[in-house]
């Protein structure tokens, strides 16, 4: 189980570099997605500032003063709008949806992902992940409310010490506890999706419960793959942020939006890093070979007898 883990892990980021066409089709709808979501503010910002002396205080510098002054303007060039940007997030989150079938498939094949077979596979697993999503927000909700019961525990610790650590420490650990749990669901609900496509099964609690049983059985090994390509996707993401704030000229606006959308890359990158390392581990673990697909053409059909390692 140990040798299995950076093989997946490294297997994984060749795989996206291999089959990379997948980052660039998300990264354009992304990018599509953006302009479009954003289009009004632009087109305001620009008729109040292209011609205003107080546009050079944010050219020359970002000037939090100038922000927080055009913020609240009455018909404030800055001003986001929420219905525009929400409905394109909401219709991005199911475009994602459902293009996550064609790409696990297509890590669980390592097949040239052609558009007739890629977009068979989003249609024919897509019901299946709105069912499992359904799941995942029900989860995510047991764990919200979780979260949200620390507020008051914080408030009696920080009214009844002394001190005021005690209440911080507390609020410390149980944020990192909220996000270790959150980790993890979304890991084992990765899983699920994994299994699905690859053993194709119509029963969602069924995948959630194998895919719990191998998140139990192998949890360092997959956990470790999730966590560290998750690290190494913040550190480039921090690294990006601390170009753009401290090395790159207020006046670059190419140089800013081409690093912008570079971490846009990153993001996806080690997202679909992720994916395709789970989807290697499942190939690697899994005791039967490829069967015959139970679609043409289909993802390919793993047997769902996996080695579970108790050492793990």
């Amino acid at each position: 189980m140990a040798e299995s883990r950076p093989k997946a892990f490294l297997a994984g980021a060749g795989l996206v570099w291999k089959w990379q066409r997948l980052v660039w089709w998300i990264f354009a709808v992304t990018l599509i997605f953006g302009i479009f979501s954003t289009q009004g503010m632009v087109e305001r910002a620009g008729s109040k500032l292209n011609h205003s002396l107080a546009s050079r205080r944010l050219v020359d510098g970002f000037d939090l003063s100038a922000i927080l002054a055009l913020g609240t303007l009455p018909e404030s060039p800055l001003q986001i709008e929420g219905p525009t940007m929400l409905h394109f997030s909401v219709v991005f989150a199911i475009f994602m949806l459902f293009a996550t079938g064609g790409i696990v498939a297509t890590y669980l094949r390592d097949e040239k992902p052609r558009t007739g077979t890629f977009f068979e596979a989003c249609g024919y697993h897509f019901w299946r992940f709105v069912r499992l999503f359904i799941y995942l927000a029900i989860v995510f909700a047991i764990v919200g409310g979780i979260g949200a019961a620390f507020g008051p525990i914080y408030d009696h610790i920080n009214e009844n010490s002394i001190s005021p650590f005690p209440a911080v420490y507390f609020m410390s650990a149980a944020i990192s506890f909220v996000l270790l749990v959150l980790m993890i669901v979304r890991l084992w609900f990765d899983m699920a999706q994994v299994v699905a496509v690859a053993d194709d099964e119509r029963r969602m609690h069924q995948v959630l419960r194998r895919a719990a049983g191998l998140l139990r059985h192998n949890f360092f090994s997959l956990f470790g793959i999730f966590l560290s390509i998750s690290i190494i996707g913040s550190l480039l993401v921090a690294f990006g942020l601390y170009v753009w704030m401290g090395l790159l000229s207020p006046h670059s606006i190419i140089g800013a939006f081409l690093l912008s959308q570079l971490l846009v890359l990153i993001l996806i990158g080690t997202r679909l890093w992720q994916r395709a390392s789970e989807a290697l581990w499942y190939r690697e673990h899994a005791e039967a070979g490829v069967q015959e697909p139970a679609w043409t053409p289909s993802p390919v059909i793993v047997s769902s007898s996996v080695a579970t390692d108790p050492a793990s």
